[in-house]
């Protein structure tokens, strides 16, 4: 590996100790090889009154720093990030005072349109501006090499303040390009049509001009550009004018995952506890075998389209007509959506505290239970009094949990449901969780984390007990997501439109398939999801265990011992430029 020739690292993000999206996962999960080659490592974000965040006093050079920008109106406090290995951050509450001056000196150097931007572009700027003063403060006091890492456009600007301070190299990743994500996320197939658009005109036309301007000033302007995958490097590239100098794969730990071998214990622990929520939730209104059950799940951000939902309710839906009357196991999709939601649907609660009860009552009884069956076999006698109470203390509870009509669809309320393209989809395809739909659906409207009322499971605990993880994004800069559902064991579906996608094409991947995207009809992708989820329920249980293993031995090989190097040479690169 080649050596850091950097002595302090500054890497800032919006997400230093505020868990937004994937950018979060990134800088934590690489957290320890960091620290391991570069000590002087310093995470800069915004202060946003987190919780993980835990204020210590300052050291001496901290300080003069922090009472230098104070006269400024920028405020920062020195602490931890409360994560293992406790790492240095600086959280900057910056002023918004001189909003207009820097929109001024953005247009004057760089011919960034901010003149109509919203407080959505002034927050950032002003944070990232600031960040820049604090490094060149610290730097121009320490006289060591100094690389700033910035993340995103919301950061990038910290790099274009440094660009004529003499001693800071910066390197720039963008993780999709804004104008790239926008434009697929209203409905157009991005890939299509990427040789054919003007940038600004398109930028224009959605009112991004001012972010899309930004985020193409610090690909120019810093000393390395990078991007997370080969997909999003080719999406700079056209809409950037950049192409990137190094691809920065997003890794994991994963020697901090459990075995193949103990996954495969969490999984049946795991799918022991979704099937009891299966039952509270189907249960009261008809029943069905829940060990011939299938449990397929996607999980992320609510981008209908670009994270592939819409394909994906097309394809269980068909397969839910096709498969209908035939001898298959039932199957229950989970859209883990974070998405807005009320509160836990009334009917949900009152059937998982009317099955709580039934729990309750044979778990009280259980001990005499055993006892009398017991006494009973080796005595030779046969009376099933105590059986019999008990069955109709049971069965008066039991009675209690009967529901007319069909099963909700969700766990949670959703605001303007009427509205919600996803029930609406769900409402054309007919996936109403009928006693005769072999495919049922469930809406849980956010990450799994432990207290969301229903499950009370954190999202690994919950989606290891899943039997398939279902990806078929059309825009994913890299993908999180299908590379945590591989790593834990689990087979996989992603497409070549997510750089986990492309990445994996390179290797042997019997564990996770990788649907074709690109140069493909929409209609040929539905069909070919649907064929391969057809396939996956009607394989037997060992060929499915040994997808599971496949996919994780794949998974394996995306590791930030092996990966971290690539931000080691953009560093390098950087300084060398500077």
């Amino acid at each position: 590996m080649v050596a850091p020739r950097a002595d302090t690292l500054f890497e800032i993000s919006w997400e230093a100790c505020n868990k937004v999206g994937g950018i979060y996962t990134v800088i934590q999960t690489k957290l320890h090889e960091m620290q391991r080659l570069y000590p002087g490592y310093v995470l800069i974000g915004p202060d946003l009154g987190s919780r993980e965040f835990e204020e210590r006093k300052p050291p001496k050079k901290w300080k003069e720093v922090f009472n230098a920008l104070a006269a400024e109106g920028i405020r920062c406090k020195y602490g931890v990030w409360l994560i293992p290995g406790e790492p240095t951050v600086v959280l900057i509450r910056s002023s918004m005072k001189d909003k207009d001056q820097h929109k001024a000196w953005l247009w004057k150097e760089f011919q960034i349109d901010s003149m109509h931007a919203s407080y959505e572009f002034e927050e950032p700027l002003c944070f990232a501006v600031a960040a820049g003063k604090l490094i060149e403060q610290y730097a121009a006091k320490s006289k060591k090499r100094t690389v700033a890492h910035c993340h995103e456009w919301m950061t990038g600007f910290a790099a274009l303040h440094l660009k004529h301070v003499p001693n800071v190299a910066t390197v720039f990743t963008t993780h999709a390009t804004m104008l790239g994500r926008t434009i697929a996320g209203n409905g157009h197939e991005l890939y299509d049509i990427i040789d054919t658009i003007n940038p600004e005109e398109w930028a224009y036309k959605f009112n991004v001009q001012d972010k899309h301007l930004a985020e193409k000033a610090c690909a120019h302007h810093a000393d390395t550009f990078t991007t997370v995958s080969e997909i999003t490097g080719l999406e700079a590239e056209k809409l950037l004018g950049k192409k990137p100098d190094v691809l920065v794969y997003n890794g994991f730990n994963t020697e901090r995952f459990p075995t193949f071998e103990e996954t495969s214990l969490r999984h049946i622990k795991s799918k022991d506890m979704l099937k009891e929520f299966l039952a509270y939730m189907f249960f009261p209104y008809y029943t069905f075998d829940l060990d011939n059950t299938l449990m397929f799940f996607t999980s992320g951000r609510y981008e209908f389209r670009n994270k592939g939902i819409d394909i994906l309710i097309d394809a269980i839906g068909t397969l839910n007509e096709e498969l209908k009357g035939k001898n298959v196991p039932t199957v229950v999709m989970f859209f883990c959506v974070i998405m807005g939601k009320g509160g836990v649907r009334h009917d949900v609660l009152e059937n998982k505290n009317y099955y709580q009860h039934v729990r309750s009552t044979v778990d009280w009884h259980k001990k005499h239970l055993l006892q009398h069956l017991t006494l009973g076999l080796v005595s030779g006698k046969r009376d099933g009094t105590l059986v019999n109470d008990v069955l109709e203390k049971i069965n008066e509870n039991v009675s209690h949990f009967s529901r007319e009509g069909l099963p909700p669809v969700a766990t949670h309320d959703i605001p303007n449901a009427e509205d919600d393209p996803m029930l609406q989809s769900f409402h054309a395809h007919g996936l109403q969780n009928a006693q005769d739909d072999p495919v049922k659906v469930i809406i849980y409207p956010g990450y799994f984390d432990g207290s969301d009322g229903v499950l009370n499971l954190d999202y690994y605990d919950a989606t290891v007990g899943m039997n398939l993880g279902i990806f078929p994004s059309a825009y994913e800069p890299w993908g999180y997501t299908p590379l945590e559902s591989a790593v834990l064991g689990i087979p996989t579906i992603t497409t070549d439109l997510a750089g986990f996608g492309r990445y994996v094409t390179c290797k042997e991947r019997e564990g996770v398939t990788v649907l074709q995207r690109e140069g493909t009809s929409r209609e040929e992708v539905v069909t070919a999801l649907k064929e391969e989820l057809k396939a996956f329920i009607l394989a037997d249980r060992n060929e499915r265990v040994k997808k599971g293993f496949m996919a994780k031995s794949l998974a394996d090989t995306c590791n930030w011992k092996t990966f971290i190097t690539r931000y080691v040479e953009a560093h390098n690169l950087a300084l060398e430029r500077l």
